[in-house]
């Protein structure tokens, strides 16, 4: 697995020029890969609200909404989690593993990611109807849940309180790093449903176009957000090592682990 935990890891502060340095990078080198793992989810998630609108019955359609959201909400919790594995491979220096792979690990890790997602959305969202502040501050003291579920072994209620001690001394930084990349996230999908919504407008499908849509948008945006809880994780527990090596390496397929061919030798 990951970065073992630590009782008390020595943090090194958090320069957010340099936490959005080092997500950038993260972004355009394992740009192919962190795509792939999030477009074939969300383009399957995608399908059940195509169905929607061909359902006549009001039951069914209820019944079909409520798996959608379910499906959405499970499936993004899985990609969330298998761009987790995708940055500690990177961070760690190790082959690389597939898509297939990562969501193996991803899934083996489900429940308990689940499990800590529906326990931190409910507490953010009640947090945020007591007049907003007490939700940006619990979002920040359980920022780097899913990275401590997938790489520390954590279950929920032990991730929340792992997050919360990474975090402490150091909220202020960690919400600035929200800021940004929720800004930059936020600018990135008005953009993008900007485009979706002129698409839609010009063809005679328009509800393929939004499926498409949907899934590419999502799939671009998503692993930036991630890749940025991945980085804060490893400045706080890592502190001494790079988030990203600087190394060069092959790998033969997003789909299957790296094997190394002939006498050729791994960089």
């Amino acid at each position: 697995m990951g970065v073992a935990a630590t009782p008390h890891p020595a943090k090194r502060s958090l320069e957010i020029r340099g936490v959005l340095r080092d997500t950038t990078r993260l972004y355009r080198t394992l740009f192919v890969r962190s795509f792939l793992t999030g477009f074939v989810v969300f383009a399957v998630l995608g399908l059940l609200d195509l169905i929607l609108p061909l359902t006549h019955s009001e039951t069914v359609a209820a019944v079909v909404g409520l798996l959608s959201t379910a499906a959405a909400f499970v499936g993004t919790t899985l990609v969330q989690g298998a761009l987790v594995e995708a940055v500690d491979g990177e961070h760690r220096g190790v082959p690389v593993e597939g898509v297939a792979d990562l969501y193996r690990r991803s899934w083996s890790r489900l429940r308990p990611l689940v499990a800590v997602s529906i326990l931190t959305g409910i507490g953010v969202g009640f947090g945020v109807l007591l007049f907003v502040v007490p939700g940006i501050m619990l979002a920040i003291r359980w920022a780097l849940v899913a990275p401590i579920v997938m790489l520390e072994g954590q279950g929920a209620r032990a991730a929340m309180r792992r997050s919360r001690e990474l975090v402490r001394g150091h909220r202020w930084a960690v919400f600035r790093v929200l800021l940004n990349v929720w800004g930059r996230v936020g600018v990135a999908w008005f953009v993008l449903s900007l485009l979706i919504g002129g698409l839609e407008a010009g063809t005679s499908h328009p509800e393929l176009t939004f499926w498409l849509g949907g899934a590419l948008a999502s799939a671009l945006v998503t692993p930036y957000a991630a890749h940025a809880m991945s980085v804060v994780y490893y400045r706080f527990t890592d502190p001494e090592q790079p988030v990203l090596p600087e190394q060069d390496r092959r790998w033969e397929s997003i789909w299957h682990e790296y094997e190394p061919h002939g006498d050729s030798t791994t960089p």
